[in-house]
């Protein structure tokens, strides 16, 4: 796979900017850019960075997140450009006020995994526009520090779904990290209005050995909410020693 030109970079990277955010089309040349782009995405990427148009700095950011993205490897947390990006962003996110910008930048840390980005999206857990709490909680996803997970607390008792949704699957699944106030955080969830939430937390303290899913999953047996991946709660019935709820059988509580 050849590297493309300064000028293919720059064709791709204007047509890019002409589509919209949740154009496939837009994410296709992105991808691209983080294949084959190499040091011509990046000099491009930190350009758009300063753009004065917000859909320049998104761009922007998306193409940092993954610049350099290999097949096979850790993505681009593991390529040549990852420090470089990450000052880039660290540098954007101070300064940026645009929410759609927070949210792309939150994204690239994501990517990223690197410390650096820990401070600034946990500054950003509480910011009135949900899109960027929701890319607060996917950038924080799989973080060991503390701070990082006590934000995926809050975060998880947030009042949009989607967001509260995301950060119990951090909770949950992302970390095999076990202390009181992650299960409570779980606990909390157990009845949450939105079932997908709810399969989290209940998965995530059945796998801790957290009895108190138990009585939920029981009714989910019997009941079989509508969830997208029922299995998500056979496995969780299972952790605590229930018979699987696949075939019917019926286990001892």
């Amino acid at each position: 796979m050849s590297e493309m030109t300064e000028r293919e970079v720059a064709d791709s990277v204007d047509l890019a900017l002409s589509l919209d955010d949740d154009d496939n089309a837009r994410w296709d040349i992105v991808s691209k850019l983080h294949f084959e782009g190499g040091q011509a995405a990046f000099d491009a990427a930190e350009r758009l960075c300063v753009s004065t148009a917000a859909t320049g700095r998104m761009l922007g950011a998306d193409i940092l997140g993954q610049v350099g993205f290999t097949l096979g490897s850790g993505g681009a947390s593991e390529g040549p450009f990852r420090d470089a990006a990450m000052r880039a962003l660290l540098d954007l996110v101070e300064r940026e006020g645009d929410a759609e910008v927070l949210a792309h930048i939150c994204a690239a840390f994501g990517h990223l995994k690197d410390p650096r980005a820990v401070g600034p999206l946990v500054r950003l857990r509480e910011h009135p526009d949900a899109w960027v709490r929701f890319s607060v909680a996917c950038g924080l996803m799989a973080r060991p520090e503390r701070e990082a997970l006590d934000a995926l607390i809050e975060l998880s008792a947030d009042p949009d779904e989607d967001v509260r949704n995301w950060a119990t699957f951090g909770l949950a699944q992302q970390t095999d990290q076990d202390f009181p106030e992650l299960r409570e955080a779980l606990a909390a969830r157990t009845d949450d209005p939105d079932l997908e939430t709810r399969a989290e937390a209940l998965h995530g303290l059945a796998t801790r050995g957290d009895r108190r899913a138990l009585g939920p999953l029981l009714e989910w047996r019997e009941k079989r909410w509508e969830v997208s991946d029922p299995e998500l709660l056979d496995e969780a019935l299972e952790a605590l020693g229930e018979v699987g709820s696949g075939g019917g059988e019926q286990g001892g509580a």
